[in-house]
């Protein structure tokens, strides 16, 4: 038997050697045609993104002439009039880095050069053959202040001659140059051509934004997927307009002498093979110089007159080298593994076989009132396992027990998301209805006989917002708001709730400590505390007693609150479990062991503890330490209550993103009252089409919206470089995002139900603190 069951043993060994090294392979064939995947994937995510930030960069410029050409179109630029254009669009190309030089030439050949020099913006005024063929330059500020006028000098220079003015009187709408040097710098560059007519479609004038290929370069370096990735964009002569990261090309003097030189074999040669093909297509992978490569090629689109394509070769090493040094060491430890497995199994294969034979017997015996007897082994786990499936006879004893407990929590958690969405649903309208009544406060004159009764609906509904937030406490889905308390006036205003809950047979007593110092915290929620504490007792007190509730201070200055009973106490051996979920005291049916660990949760929010002990003589004591208010809380600033008075939301555009109809329409209503410009949308994907197509001054959304949310709106928008200030509201607790926008300080939360002049607080200081220098 001894005999055979060692060639069964010896067979099982070949056999499983044979199927690891077989799923060894085909996991290692899979995990390399995964990681090529992966690799592909990633090249062609870099390209994209290239092609955005070009485009990016590129289509600004193009927003930023559109701007340009209206003023003029409008009459508001006027280029004869060089203090007036100065003022005008210095703060416009201060704003837009990437603009080198803005010339605004007019049919009759004056003109106007905006030159960045230094960081610095100056201007040129040019006066034609007609009026002396002369120029001078002005020195300006950040706003388009003259601080220094140069005396007028000669100069024999017509701007209507150069390729751009040309191009751009040629052309119906605004069009890109193709690479060439600049007049003023010889920076090699281009233009965007903007021609200006008038209206009857004569010719006014070109403006032109030049925008050096220096700058896109940086730019590209800076996107580069990897360290050693080369990215090279030329047109469709196959010159280079974007020159790949390497040494011969770090120095402006090197680059400035390589920019439009078309690419040969002599000359990025290993850009070659990519150029040979067509666009999107591309090679997947190739070597050069004896490395290899995964190469791209993708057109830039969507630029009028620019015909550039992006290649782009990155390292097979950058984005497999990694991956792959770790699946060779996987499948080294995984072989080492298995080698250190079949020893294993060898070895124990002779003394395992009785003592498994056992141990089946007993784990066939579970559940019945007697085990067999103990499993004697020099193997440890062996053993191990023998005193498992004892434990899991004892196990079984409380697993009926647990069952029922994890069908109560699941009860308990799927109330909690039914108040939260009840919650949600009920702030929505509450904030439509706070709104709605103090516009018609706003609407009456002072002393109108409905003002009162006005004052009494918000703070009926106030009242309601205060229960619908408790719904949301008890979902966890928001943290207690503090405010300055008195402790004291709570516990006074709680007890008259108190005596009618314990009814006539428990005598209520206060022992409150005057001069009290104030706290901070949540009336709601710490009513609720002494609310549970109470029901406690008087569960612990059934022929009736006393209960006595009392306020005071220790040696450390914090307050206390101490609620004790003269009931029947706390077993000793409950009293480490106290404030543990589920854990009770009570008959089955009687209690669901919730309430102490509410209490718990309440006050540990409030940066508080508590305690419970009995006391002598029966009874129990819970006393609860809080911190008391420090000096910075003793006065909150209120929100502004006149609507009239936001004068500072005069002329700012803002977006309002609200999928409730009504709060919607309140929301803009109020802000064009306060004299804002508002554009309002219905979902978050809606905002995202509105901010793209338009430009805003501040941003205030819900967040629950379908198709894309408050938060998701929030990070396209921040994606594209914008600080705009962004409110972020919800009928639901946001504290989940504090953490994510703590860094961000042009970004508030603010929970419904708000009111209005809370609201337009917010919004002034936000857009003040935006305008601060």
């Amino acid at each position: 038997m001894r005999s055979m069951r060692r060639v069964l043993v010896q067979d099982l060994l070949v056999l499983v050697v044979g199927m690891a090294a077989l799923i060894l392979g085909i996991s290692w064939h899979e995990q390399q045609v995964a990681l090529r995947q992966q690799a592909d994937a990633r090249a062609a995510a870099a390209l994209r993104q290239l092609d955005a930030t070009l485009g990016a960069d590129l289509k600004n410029v193009q927003i930023q002439g559109a701007v340009l050409r209206a003023w003029w179109a409008s009459g508001l630029l006027d280029p004869t009039e060089p203090v007036q254009a100065a003022r005008l669009v210095a703060p416009l190309l201060d704003a837009q880095e990437a603009v080198t030089s803005l010339n605004l030439a007019r049919a009759d050949g004056r003109s106007l050069l905006f030159l960045k020099q230094g960081g610095a913006w100056s201007l040129r005024e040019l006066q034609p053959r007609s009026a002396g063929a002369r120029v001078r330059w002005m020195r300006l500020d950040a706003e388009g202040r003259i601080l220094h006028t140069e005396s007028w000098t000669p100069m024999n220079y017509d701007p209507r001659t150069r390729l751009w003015y040309r191009l751009g009187a040629a052309a119906s709408e605004p069009v890109w140059t193709e690479a060439y040097p600049f007049y003023t710098t010889h920076d090699p560059g281009i233009t965007f051509c903007l021609p200006v007519r008038d209206a009857h479609a004569n010719l006014a004038g070109v403006a032109a934004l030049d925008f050096m290929l220096d700058d896109l370069t940086a730019a590209v370096w800076e996107a580069q997927p990897t360290t050693h990735s080369r990215c090279v964009v030329v047109d469709d002569h196959n010159r280079t307009l974007i020159l790949p990261k390497e040494d011969a090309f770090i120095s402006p003097p090197a680059r400035r002498a390589a920019f439009l030189r078309p690419v040969t074999a002599a000359f990025l040669g290993q850009m070659a093979p990519l150029l040979s093909q067509a666009p999107p297509r591309g090679i997947g992978s190739f070597h050069y110089g004896g490395s290899g490569y995964i190469g791209r090629v993708r057109m830039l689109q969507g630029l009028p007159g620019i015909h550039w394509r992006l290649v782009m070769m990155i390292p097979e090493e950058d984005l497999m080298g990694p991956a792959r040094r770790r699946a060779l060491g996987l499948l080294l430890l995984s072989l080492a593994t298995l080698g250190l497995a079949v020893w294993r199994i060898r070895r124990l294969a002779d003394r395992a076989a009785t003592p498994l034979s056992r141990l089946e017997g007993i784990a066939e015996a579970l559940g019945q009132p007697e085990l067999p007897p103990p499993v004697e082994s020099d193997i440890r786990e062996i053993r191990r396992l023998d005193e498992a499936l004892r434990q899991a006879q004892a196990d079984l004893i409380e697993q009926t027990q647990l069952r029922r407990q994890l069908e109560h929590s699941q009860r308990m958690e799927t109330v909690g998301t039914l108040a939260g969405g009840i919650a949600h649903d009920v702030n929505n309208q509450l904030a439509a209805i706070l709104g709605q009544l103090h516009l018609c406060r706003e609407l009456l004159p002072e002393g109108h006989a409905v003002l009162a009764r006005l004052e009494r609906a918000e703070t009926a509904t106030r009242r309601c917002a205060q229960t619908t937030k408790a719904l949301l406490a008890f979902s966890h889905q928001s943290r207690p708001e503090l405010k300055r308390l008195n402790l004291n006036a709570l516990v006074e205003e709680t007890s008259v709730i108190l005596d009618r809950l314990l009814g006539g047979r428990i005598r209520l007593i206060l022992h409150l400590e005057r001069a009290l110092p104030a706290i901070r915290g949540d009336a709601v929620q710490l009513e609720q505390v002494l609310m549970n504490l109470a029901v406690n007792a008087r569960d612990a007190m059934p022929d009736g007693g006393t209960l006595e509730l009392g306020t005071g201070r220790n040696e450390a200055g914090e307050v206390l609150l101490e609620v004790q009973d003269s009931g029947t106490g706390i077993p000793a051996a409950a009293l480490p479990h106290l404030f543990e979920p589920f854990f009770t005291t009570k008959e089955q049916g009687k209690g669901t062991g919730l309430g102490l660990a509410m209490v718990f949760g309440i006050v540990k929010a409030h940066q508080g503890r508590i305690q419970a002990e009995n006391v002598p003589g029966g009874g129990a004591l819970f006393r609860i330490t809080l911190p008391a208010a420090g000096r910075a809380d003793d006065s909150s600033p209120s929100a502004p209550r006149q609507l009239r008075t936001e004068t500072r939301l005069a002329g700012v555009r803002v977006l309002v993103a609200e999928d409730e109809a009504l709060l919607r329409d309140m929301l803009g209503d109020a802000l064009t009252m306060a004299r804002a410009q508002v554009t309002t949308v219905p979902d978050g994907a809606m905002a995202w089409r509105a901010w793209q197509m338009a430009t805003f001054d501040l941003v205030l959304s819900d967040h629950r919206m379908p198709d894309c949310t408050g938060y998701e709106l929030l990070q396209r928008i921040r994606a594209t470089g914008s600080t705009v200030p962004f409110i972020l509201v919800s009928g639901q607790g946001l504290e989940s995002f504090e953490a994510a926008l703590a860094q961000d300080p042009a970004v508030r939360l603010l929970p419904k139900p708000f009111e209005m002049p809370r609201l337009l607080q917010v919004m002034g200081e936000m857009l003040a603190n935006r305008s601060a220098p």
